[in-house]
């Protein structure tokens, strides 16, 4: 009975990881062919350009809307919600011939798109516990680490052949697929209990979320990390084509030792989060960290071999990061969890969405002392938040 359940559980993590996985697929794949919508449509850059970050914008918001709901609804009802909106807003991008419909239907695919991954982390962190959720939450950002690494080329691959009509065909298809599956194979076990049966004061929920100092300062460390994360991401294109003189089709190669880095991070959490607490794991990571980020400060522009070990290094500590937070707020929040995981996805996203406009400021400040002030930035917070953690079991 015990390894039928374990089968059941392995299954829904697996299953809930590729929904996220495709959300990533969804924002991701589409970058590549932003010129041919912009030609296709006839409208200017602009206009292609806001549906990319609107589509950010909209996930990050979801999370915070649906936080405070989440735990007193049915969990497979709401995948099944987002899979229906994400297939029809789909399927209609792929034959849509005026601009004004595509960009609706493509809010509405951000829409359903916001709902996965807040329901697919929360019932991870339902379904298992203690050490078992660290390496469960492993596997999630493994899965989750691979999308941005096979969107562009899968994108690519299907715009030059298809065109963009052929890469929301594909996104349909594989949205009913996984729509077939949840509806046969997931288990219904989001049910409410007794003591959610209402949603709670949205003002009452975040109250309680922000009293929680480990929570707190999990929260605040993850939006500098991600906007740091971010903004090495956006500007690594401009250093590598105007400082080290490379095409831009091999750019796209140049980001493989960040990616593979980010996936080996993840694995190296799930093996030794069972091993060495959570709390001296926290504490390495915050102070690590901004000692990298300083380093790419001094050292970006003096090598790329140099660099390339550089952000194999640091894709391993931005790997390790978010399977690290997701678990401890987890395990930190367990009447509140639904919505402050979707407080902490909304804290990442927006963090993301801030970093990648802060490198404009590399056209009148030079790149070495910016990147040298955000991790000094990062390991001043780190050490501030360090007297609450040191004494803290996470």
């Amino acid at each position: 009975m015990s390894q039928k359940l374990s089968q059941t559980k392995l299954l829904s993590l697996y299953l809930l990881s590729i929904s996220s996985f495709f959300v990533s697929l969804n924002q991701n794949i589409y970058t590549p062919v932003i010129p041919l919508i912009r030609d296709s449509f006839h409208v200017s850059i602009n206009w292609v350009n806001f549906t990319v970050s609107s589509f950010i914008f909209i996930v990050a918001l979801i999370q915070i809307i649906l936080g405070t709901v989440i735990d007193t609804k049915n969990q497979k009802h709401l995948l099944i919600l987002s899979f229906i909106l994400i297939s029809v807003s789909t399927i209609t991008c792929a034959f849509a011939t005026n601009f004004t419909l595509f960009m609706i239907f493509r809010i509405v695919q951000s829409i359903g798109a916001g709902i996965i991954p807040l329901v697919a982390i929360n019932m991870i962190s339902h379904l298992f516990d203690g050490k078992t959720r660290g390496s469960a939450m492993g596997t999630y950002q493994i899965l989750l680490t691979l999308a941005p690494a096979v969107a562009p080329i899968l994108g690519g691959i299907l715009g030059e052949h298809f065109g963009y009509q052929g890469i929301f065909l594909f996104l349909f298809l594989i949205a009913m697929v996984l729509l077939m599956f949840i509806i046969y194979k997931l288990p219904d076990n989001g049910g409410k209990t007794d003591s959610q049966k209402e949603p709670k004061n949205f003002f009452q929920t975040y109250r309680n979320i922000f009293s929680n100092k480990v929570g707190l300062i999990t929260m605040t460390v993850s939006f500098f990390i991600f906007f740091i994360y971010f903004a090495i991401i956006v500007f690594l294109p401009i250093l590598l084509n105007d400082h080290y003189h490379i095409s831009l089709q091999n750019i796209g190669l140049l980001y493989l030792p960040l990616t593979v880095s980010m996936i080996l991070g993840s694995v190296i959490f799930k093996r030794v989060q069972i091993t060495i607490a959570l709390r001296k794991l926290f504490i390495t990571v915050i102070f690590f960290m901004p000692l990298l980020i300083i380093t790419f400060g001094f050292l970006h522009a003096k090598s790329i071999i140099g660099l390339s070990i550089l952000l194999f290094l640091y894709g391993i500590t931005i790997g390790f990061a978010p399977p690290l937070f997701s678990t401890v707020i987890s395990n930190e929040y367990s009447e509140n969890r639904g919505a402050a995981l979707g407080l902490f996805n909304f804290i990442r996203y927006s963090g993301m969405a801030v970093g990648g406009m802060f490198t404009g400021l590399t056209r009148v400040i030079p790149s070495s002392y910016i990147f040298i002030f955000l991790g000094a930035l990062l390991f001043l917070i780190s050490l501030f938040q360090y007297s609450n953690l040191k004494k803290r079991a996470l």
